[in-house]
């Protein structure tokens, strides 16, 4: 479930509009002209009248706690209010929503769960920001109420970081290792691929330490996590790169290095054994074919 934030705002600029939607958002307006016009009150004026009807309701509940009225009298109380917020033009007239990228609109509409001209302190707003953080692709949201007509939902979702490929199945996984159900491989070419079991966990230290080495990365077709202990890098012409199961870093900088100032990659070979940090491990094809590779 992703973390939630949760706030209630006074939107002061709602008596001048703008029609221009926020920058990157996603904004459902279904007001012709600001309410103020409409009925002559001001915004401040309903403020204070909004204020007072919540007031008259705690002093209800505490009543109704105080006098043990029945539970149904109690809920009446609460309908009122909101039926005379919603007199007041505290109804919801705007959804704005941003950081929305992989989510579709129409899941991220029926999480929040409200509509036009619902009374917007009615609003749950925890219960719709716990359900929003349980949408595939949300790591986490941020939900407000903006007095007086306006929900605005700032979403953060999960980074595809690689494609896993393990036991002939691909997934997309986010920089912590955890699969995004809803994402097709396919349509992500441009990751970085991982393969075999642990690949997904131990992603994220590799990619982060390829990061600094974008020639080492450029040229890497494919890394297999060989007995979840080490990293096997595929490079292009077939070359296979074996890392250490430490000094992964260290590692990729000789590598940097060899490729550089040796062009290492363009040679006959199909292994470079970097597992021993004082030693450089050169396997032609013919070594291979006599001996193969039996460590891992």
């Amino acid at each position: 479930m992703g973390a939630a934030l949760v706030w209630c705002s006074l939107d002061m600029g709602s008596m001048k509009r703008s029609k221009t939607p926020l920058r990157g958002s996603v904004t459902q307006s279904v007001s012709k002209r600001p309410r103020d016009q409409q009925d002559g009150i001001s915004f401040l004026a309903r403020l204070g009248m909004l204020a007072i009807a919540l007031l008259i309701v705690v002093m209800g509940a505490y009543a109704s706690w105080l006098y043990g009225w029945p539970q149904r009298k109690a809920e009446k109380a609460v309908e009122a209010f909101f039926d005379m917020t919603r007199s007041l033009h505290f109804e919801i007239r705007d959804i704005a929503l941003e950081g929305r990228v992989h989510s579709s609109k129409e899941e991220v509409y029926d999480a929040l769960r409200v509509k036009q001209g619902l009374a917007i302190m009615a609003v749950d707003i925890d219960a719709a920001a716990e359900r929003l953080g349980k949408l595939p692709w949300v790591d986490s949201v941020a939900v407000e109420r903006k007095l007086p007509d306006t929900i605005y939902v700032l979403l953060f979702e999960r980074v595809p970081s690689a494609r896993w490929q393990n036991n002939g199945r691909f997934f997309v996984i986010d920089n912590f290792g955890r699969v995004l159900p809803t994402a097709e491989a396919e349509k992500f070419p441009d990751l970085p691929q991982v393969v075999g079991p642990g690949a997904d966990q131990g992603a994220k230290g590799l990619l982060s330490a390829l990061n600094a080495y974008p020639d080492i990365r450029g040229k890497m077709t494919s890394a297999v996590r060989v007995s979840d202990r080490r990293w096997d890098l595929h490079m292009a012409k077939d070359i296979i790169v074996k890392l250490p199961e430490t000094e992964v870093e260290g590692a990729l900088r000789r590598l940097s290095v060899l490729i550089a100032e040796e062009k290492i990659l363009d040679r006959p070979l199909v292994a470079i054994d970097l597992r021993i940090p004082d030693r450089l491990v050169l396997e032609p094809p013919q070594a291979q074919d006599q001996s193969g590779d039996k460590r891992s």
